[in-house]
């Protein structure tokens, strides 16, 4: 057999030490933050209203996101909490908080890292749904909160696996509610200052990576 010509035998030889290599850089990449990635968390939640006493709860939250690259990743974000009220409570009933945000996380991302930082902002909407209230002791129905709201968190996720990784997240929500619902009647254009914090606890997945 006639030996390699001389311009292609070096090539050939890079060629099988990349192949070698191959191997051992994709099982040293320890995490992924690019594509389509799916969360789901648990919440600790508390909202406060017009510099009130703070009222919590707890819920469930779900986000579908896109890393574009290693640091960027835009997301959607949708949540729901159940408030529970002290006794003594102008407005009593059942509370249900939700919010819905579209935003963009900013990643301190290593591939070689099982551990992954980030910071997020988003904006979107907000409300608060009161079932089979009363206020001052009147049965009024339903009553909803609503309005726009910006959202700044950061958090942590830790790779389970390349795919999977464990995710605590803590976001502070402000904004006002600037529409009230009270059966079939509406107040709109209105100004009452609310803030809510989440503390979530899940699980992010990355089914392409």
């Amino acid at each position: 057999m006639s030996p390699l010509p001389r311009f292609i035998a070096p090539a050939v030889r890079r060629l099988g030490a990349l192949l070698l290599l191959a191997p051992a850089a994709a099982s040293a990449q320890a995490s992924t933050t690019r594509g389509l990635s799916l969360g789901a968390h648990l919440m600790g939640t508390s909202l406060t209203v017009e510099n009130g006493d703070a009222v919590g709860g707890g819920g469930f939250g779900l986000r579908l996101g896109y890393g574009f690259n290693r640091i960027v990743t835009g997301f959607v974000h949708v949540d729901g909490s159940r408030i529970d009220l002290e006794s003594g409570s102008t407005i009593v009933g059942q509370w249900d908080l939700a919010h819905a945000e579209v935003g963009a996380r900013f990643h301190f991302a290593n591939s070689l890292r099982r551990w992954v930082p980030y910071l997020e902002a988003s904006a979107g909407g907000r409300s608060v749904s009161v079932s089979d209230a009363s206020v001052n002791g009147e049965a009024a129905g339903k009553i909803s909160f609503s309005g726009g709201a910006v959202t700044f968190g950061g958090g942590l996720s830790t790779y389970l696996t390349r795919k999977v990784a464990l995710d605590l997240s803590l976001k502070f929500t402000g904004g006002e509610f600037t529409k009230v619902d009270v059966g079939n009647l509406s107040v709109n254009n209105l100004d009452i200052d609310a803030a809510s914090f989440r503390f979530g606890v899940g699980f992010v997945w990355w089914p392409k990576a």
